[in-house]
Parts: C-alpha cells; structure tokens; sequence
C-alpha cells in the first residue's frame, strides 16, 4: 500500500517554509522517498481527497495543515478505511495536541516515523464526520466575525479573536434547544450549546486529551447576561471551564439537539468550518472507527 503526503501550503506554518523542500524530507523520512506528495491550496484539497479516497492503492494519507485540513483528511479516511497522519502545520492544531504530536513541524514528523496506527475515536454529525466539535452560539459566532479577518499566522489569529471577542460578549446569543441523551429530554435556554470528540481536558487550549474513551462531550452555556459570558471566557482562558456554575457538560454515546425556534440564517461551526444550521442535528460517537499514526511517546498537553 502506498502513502499520500498531502499538504495544504495555506495552512499558517507552512507559510513560512518551503513546501516542496518539506514535502520530499517527510516522504524520505517516513517512506524511504517512495511515497506521492501532493502540494495544494484550500480550494484544491477536497478534490484531492476524493481522489485519495477513491485510490486502492494508497493505504495511509498523511496530511500537514490546519485543523479544517486534519478534518477534511479525517473524513475521508473514516469513510475509506484508510490510516491518517497528521502533521500540524495550522496555527492552533488542535487534533495534533490531542493526539499528543509536538507542535514543530519537523519533531512532528520524527514522530510520525517512530508511529504505529492506533484506532481512536471519530464523530458524525447527521453523517458528516467531525474530529473535534460542532458548536452553536458563542463559538460559532466568533469564528463567524473572525473569518473576515486576518489569521493567516497564530499571532493573527489570536489578535482577530481578541477584536471580535467584545461585540460577541456585548451581545451573547439566546436560543431554545432540546437535548435529547438515550431516554432523557431537556429543554434550555442557552447562548452557546457545544459537542466534542471525546470530552475537552482543563487547558486553556480547547482539545481533547483522550480521544479513545468512546463518548462526546455535550456542553450547554447557559451565559445569557454579558457579565456571565465574560466570566466564562474569563474561565476558559484559565482553564477552568469546566467549573463555571454557567456550564452544564455531560458525556454521551449519542446525542440530538433540536432547535425548534431556528432562525432562517442560524449557523453552526463544524471543525471551523461554518454551515447553515439544520433544525435537527444528530451526533454519534463512532468508538474506534478511525485509525491514526499515533506516535510512540506521545506529548500531552504539546
């Protein structure tokens, strides 16, 4: 079986090397060379996926970009049954911390050499598969107004974020939502509603330290007021979220939130990405169904 390095060169670490030059060290060092490497920019990288997926012959893909990059690669190996790599070459990285890699490129594919697949845990919502959280409210609606804004490096992402931040806390969301948990149904007003790959760790950074357990993480902001919402940021920037008297978390096999008052324009975030939100949206946890270059020692917390 054959190996596929994808890299996506809009990615915001990638933007400061030189991708053809990084392209062939990772096939030399995890593939003795023997491995195809395609260099790609956002609006290419589907289309390459599809084509990857649809190849017999290739057996693990692994991809270098930011998280939106990870998720789309994750997808397609989920569906495929393909081993995925991920080289964290965005500004956050998310997955890449939860699967323990180094943050620098070039320990990160140190890593990758010394990997073994491991089976780790993938999440569907109505079908489409996400790796790290599907978010209504707060999130969403910051990474909405951040999106027209520069993030091309993590310094710039971090600014944008601070800039956006205050309209969202002067004036939070409120929204009615049903979840729906095995047999038990609730009903809440909330401004932000939240399901993750596996349930968040206590970092200020937002990412799961294990994701194998077999659960999503269901997390409900009932931060109505803007003096509530800045408290919660407050404590999310500490880590300390979890503790926030506002934030109900569960965890679940399964879950389904209803919006029974959507409005027409309402939009949820999927892995960054945002999408129109459906009035409907069911989330599973597929335990084990997707398999990874896990490294040897991993980094937690990296």
């Amino acid at each position: 079986m054959r190996m596929m390095i994808l890299l996506n060169k809009d990615g915001g670490t990638i933007r400061g090397m030189e991708p053809e030059e990084f392209g062939d060290h990772v096939a030399n060092a995890l593939a003795g060379g023997e491995a195809t490497v395609r260099l790609v920019h956002g609006p290419e990288l589907i289309d390459t996926l599809n084509e990857a997926e649809a190849d017999e012959e290739i057996g693990t893909i692994v991809a270098g970009g930011g998280d939106g990059t990870i998720s789309a690669a994750a997808a397609a190996c989920f569906r495929s049954g393909k081993v995925l790599g991920v080289l964290p070459l965005g500004t956050m990285n998310l997955y890449a911390r939860s699967i323990g890699l180094p943050m620098d490129p070039h320990d990160a594919v140190d890593a990758l050499a010394a990997a073994s697949p491991k089976s780790v845990d993938i999440g569907t919502v109505n079908g489409r598969p996400f790796i790290h959280q599907v978010s209504i409210g707060l999130h969403e609606q910051l990474v909405s107004l951040r999106s027209r804004l520069d993030t091309s490096t993590r310094f710039r992402k971090m600014t944008s974020t601070l800039k956006v931040l205050g309209d969202v806390i002067k004036d939070p969301p409120r929204f009615p939502v049903e979840t729906v948990i095995g047999d038990s149904r609730r009903q809440s007003v909330v401004s932000a509603v939240s399901v993750s790959n596996n349930l968040f760790g206590s970092s200020p950074v937002p990412f799961a330290p294990v994701i194998d357990a077999g659960v999503l993480g269901v997390y409900l902001a009932k931060a109505i007021s803007s003096p509530r919402v800045l408290r919660m940021t407050i404590d999310a920037a500490r880590g300390a979220l979890m503790a926030n008297p506002y934030v109900d978390v569960q965890s679940a096999s399964s879950v389904t939130l209803r919006f029974p008052k959507r409005r027409r324009r309402r939009h949820a975030a999927i892995d960054g990405e945002i999408v129109d939100l459906e009035e409907e949206l069911e989330c599973i946890c597929h335990a084990g169904g997707l398999r990874i270059l896990a490294p040897a020692s991993p980094e937690q917390g990296a």
